[in-house]
């Protein structure tokens, strides 16, 4: 049987139109794609809104510590030029480095916190957080422009950055308003670049240079920046190496090498040229061949970390130390190599196949962490939570995006995604509440360092430290012998032991450990003054040639020991000497009774009498409660 034959298609007319079918509900033919809802900007304001304030909670928990002895001291506490802030002393802030860094409008910042609200730690811990408040909302600005404002790319990054533990020590700490205060002004200069590109307008790339060399001010870590501005020129699209662009990044470039020469003269104890004042010694650190192979192991290996504890951020330390043998390499240390090679090829790979927004943020990180690697070892710690504090924002602006792009086309992945990073960021929440407690104190913040790393020598000093100057003598005791026991060769150990041997009235311990002490380190004048008040106790004779050194290398100390060298000199009975440093004491220090009282008696030993009693009625003037000046003013009346 034939198959029958299809019927052939009835053409249609050109002039009737093909006639969609609407739904019900809509006028809308039900083929058309239905375009997202788009946040509305009073959701947005909410969101950022909340986030600010969640960062704010977060770290509040803090508000309440106290300053640690690790820099706030220096920094603040009892820093007259920050506390009792003058025309001179603003001056001096210019001038002078404080511990080996020169950031003058940090010191500025604190100095007006002071001005503004006293001594107490709280004001200068809030205004800490505050800045970070705003740090974070300038994260949101500046991942929000880079992903083509996408809302939530910019409330993703900045949420979990504003959250995340590693940076409560650059928050809570006081002394690192320069890590907030820098980042503020790098993040801004950022910002301003972006606008400088869309509007092509100088005077924002005037106001980038001048955000700039305020951030160089705040910390010389800023100095990465003409690179950064580099890498915003590839991620926009920008040819980054054109001649124009490049002449654009010239002013920035030389400044950044003068503050980079700067901080490596300041960093090794110079002047810089005469230009500053340097009351200090180079920075510790360990080893002598800086470009050592194992020094580039240990480096990789600190960065490998800076990757985990983005990811894992617990058991977090003020100090990671280094092995305790450093030419005996540890295993799981070469990881650090393999890893840092694995990470440059992966950027090199995002770089050729213009993988924009992964080479960008990858390449952020590496800028802006490099120069704290410990490459060229400066101190003795292998990491610090504070270096990942601007550096963190490279690694979650690509991962944030990533995700958020990898998921637009699958509603069911994007929300799986957007609850995944939010119950993250309740993570990072409780981990910064919890991280700020370990600032508390002194106390708590080396203990917990010891959870970690309980062998470790320079935790047990700084432990003993702080136990001796609250008068623990016991627990200082106790850990400076722990410190000991763990074979250490750092003289402020045999220093501290020294100190507490003579707190407890042990003389001849206290002088072997001072002996100790300046073998290893011959230049230490606190050790020198601090063996000379425990001679002073035993024969005042020995004890003057300490105090004499203790003078030529620590000049800027006089009026410390000069004080103590006259009276040994008088306990000495060389009257002719103490005489002349009681002169020298009193020019400096003319409201001091006890030097008046013994130049009197200095005088009185040489046959002046008329001098003596003159002497000591002004010491009576002074303090009209001292005893011993009123028996011997008593005396010598009674002799005339």
């Amino acid at each position: 049987m034939a198959k029958p034959k299809p019927a052939k298609p009835t053409p249609r007319k050109a002039s009737v139109p093909i006639l969609s079918i609407s739904s019900p509900s809509t006028s809308k033919p039900v083929s058309a794609a239905l375009p997202a809802k788009k946040p509305q900007p009073a959701m947005w304001y909410g969101l950022i809104g909340l986030a600010a304030l969640g960062v704010l909670f977060a770290f509040s928990f803090g508000f309440g510590n106290s300053f640690v002895d690790w820099d706030d001291m220096e920094y603040v506490a009892e820093n007259a030029s920050v506390l009792h802030p003058t025309a001179a002393s603003l001056k001096a802030l210019w001038q002078m480095p404080v511990a080996l860094n020169y950031h003058p409008v940090t010191m500025m910042s604190l100095a007006a916190n002071a001005a503004l609200s006293g001594a107490r730690p709280t004001p200068f811990i809030v205004t800490n957080v505050l800045l970070h408040v705003l740090n974070t909302l300038l994260v949101f600005a500046l991942a929000y422009r880079l992903s083509r404002k996408n809302p939530w790319v910019g409330f993703f990054t900045a949420l979990l950055w504003g959250l995340h533990p590693m940076h409560v020590e650059s928050v809570i700490w006081v002394s690192e308003r320069k890590d907030v205060l820098y980042t503020f002004f790098f993040l801004l200069a950022c910002l301003s670049y972006l606008r400088y590109q869309s509007t092509h307008k100088t005077a924002w790339l005037v106001t980038t240079f001048g955000l700039f060399v305020l951030a160089c001010l705040s910390k010389a870590m800023a100095v990465v920046l003409p690179v950064v501005l580099v890498l915003i020129d590839y991620v926009q699209g920008r040819p980054p190496l054109s001649r124009k662009h490049l002449m654009e990044k010239v002013p920035f470039l030389l400044v950044a090498l003068c503050v980079g020469w700067m901080a490596v003269t300041i960093q090794g104890g110079g002047d810089f040229y005469g230009l500053l004042t340097v009351a200090g010694r180079p920075k510790e650190a360990l080893g002598h061949e800086p470009f050592a192979f194992r020094w580039l192991v240990y480096g990789s290996f600190g960065f490998l970390m800076y990757l985990v504890r983005l990811l894992i951020p617990f058991g977090l330390s003020a100090l990671y130390p280094y092995p305790p043998d450093v030419t005996q390499i540890p295993t799981h240390y070469w990881l650090g190599p393999l890893a840092f090679l694995s990470y440059l090829g992966v950027m090199g790979w995002a770089f050729r196949h213009n993988r924009r927004v992964v080479a960008f943020g990858l390449a952020f990180f590496l800028v802006t962490i490099l120069l704290v690697l410990q490459f060229m070892t400066v101190g003795t710690a292998l990491m610090a939570d504070r270096y990942s504090y601007l550096a963190y924002v490279g690694l979650l602006y690509p991962i944030v995006s990533g995700f958020e792009r990898s998921s637009r086309s699958n509603q069911t992945n994007r929300m799986a995604w957007r609850v995944g990073v939010s119950l993250f960021a309740l993570i990072c929440f409780y981990g910064t509440t919890q991280q700020v407690q370990v600032w508390r104190t002194t106390e708590t913040l080396w203990l917990n360092a010891l959870r970690y790393y309980p062998n470790d020598d320079q935790i047990h000093e700084r432990l003993a430290t702080y136990y001796g100057k609250e008068n623990q003598l016991d627990k200082a005791e106790l850990h400076f012998t722990a410190a000991l026991a763990d074979g250490t060769n750092r003289y402020r150990v045999f220093e501290g032991l020294g100190n507490v041997y003579g707190l407890k009235g042990e003389p001849r311990k206290a002088i072997d450990m001072y002996n100790q002490a300046l073998r290893l380190d011959s230049t230490q004048g606190d050790t020198y003054y601090n063996r000379g008040l425990t001679k002073l106790k035993l024969n005042p004779e020995t004890a003057v040639p300490d105090f004499t050194k203790a003078l030529e290398l620590m000049p800027y100390k006089d009026t410390l020991v000069l004080p103590q060298r006259a009276f040994a000199y008088l306990q000495a009975r060389q009257y002719t000497a103490a005489l002349a440093d009681y002169d020298r004491v009193l020019t400096r220090q003319p409201g001091n009774a006890v030097a008046w009282h013994n130049r009197g008696v200095c005088r009185f030993n040489l046959g002046d009498r008329a001098g003596a009693l003159a002497d000591i009625r002004q010491a009576l003037t002074l303090n009209p409660a001292y005893s011993e000046a009123r028996q011997n003013l008593s005396a010598l009346e009674r002799l005339n």
